[in-house]
């Protein structure tokens, strides 16, 4: 039977261990160490052969439900938007760069962001992004900087608003929702650490964070995109 590594669990490796995210449950789990080294194997395989995996190991990853039967036309790691490590942000946006549309447009977006969190699984998400990636493609502009720190100093009055602690999932939702709107791509990453464990998520356009520190988003590893 040809196996794969399940369509909705994303991972990352950090200190040398595995990190899953199950985009169906928003359940973020470890496996146990003697299992760990042999999916790290599968998976730097880009799961073209687990030759060399004991059977044993094989049939308990399966029981964990990590790997699964291939069935014909399934996404597999190889089709996931590439996981792009941050360099740079916006900068911090100048104070008086109000746009009173722009402002209004993200407290809108944040306030239907957070009714997207509080019903939808990552997955619902994922999907949400994607289809309106596909709708609003053909807005497609040329983005600038100043475009940029435009949304950026929108999403921060917003914080005056409705906060900004433990927000990031539902702030980045409405980033990537504003750019989106106004013809520009972005994408949503969510990184991990560990010791302690924590779970941070960004807006994203190639290398660049949007509406958030480097500084921050330097501290984890990225375990998702889309």
């Amino acid at each position: 039977m040809e196996l794969h590594i399940k369509p909705t669990l994303h991972f990352c490796f950090v200190e040398g261990r595995t990190i899953f995210l199950d985009e169906e449950t928003n359940r973020y789990f470890c496996i146990p160490l003697d299992l760990d080294r042999p999916f790290q194997r599968i998976a730097e395989a880009r799961e073209r052969t687990a030759d060399g995996i004991p059977d044993d190991a094989v049939r308990a990853l399966v029981g964990l439900d990590i790997l699964e039967p291939r069935l014909p036309g399934a996404r597999t790691i190889a089709d996931r938007c590439p996981l792009v490590h941050p360099n740079a942000d916006l900068g911090t946006p100048p104070p008086q760069s109000i746009c009173v549309p722009t402002t209004a447009a993200a407290l809108l977006q944040r306030l239907r962001a957070d009714w997207i969190v509080a019903r939808c699984a990552i997955a619902d998400i994922r999907r949400l992004i994607e289809q309106e990636r596909g709708r609003f493609a053909p807005r497609k502009a040329a983005r600038t900087h100043a475009s940029d720190l435009k949304i950026a100093r929108a999403m921060d009055v917003s914080d005056y608003v409705l906060g900004r602690k433990d927000r990031c999932l539902p702030r980045s939702i409405a980033i990537i929702r504003c750019c989106l709107r106004t013809g520009h791509e972005a994408a949503l990453v969510i990184g991990v650490r560990i010791n302690p464990f924590a779970a941070h998520c960004w807006a994203q356009r190639g290398s660049t964070v949007l509406g958030d520190s480097l500084e921050i988003a330097r501290i984890y590893t990225p375990i998702c995109a889309f």
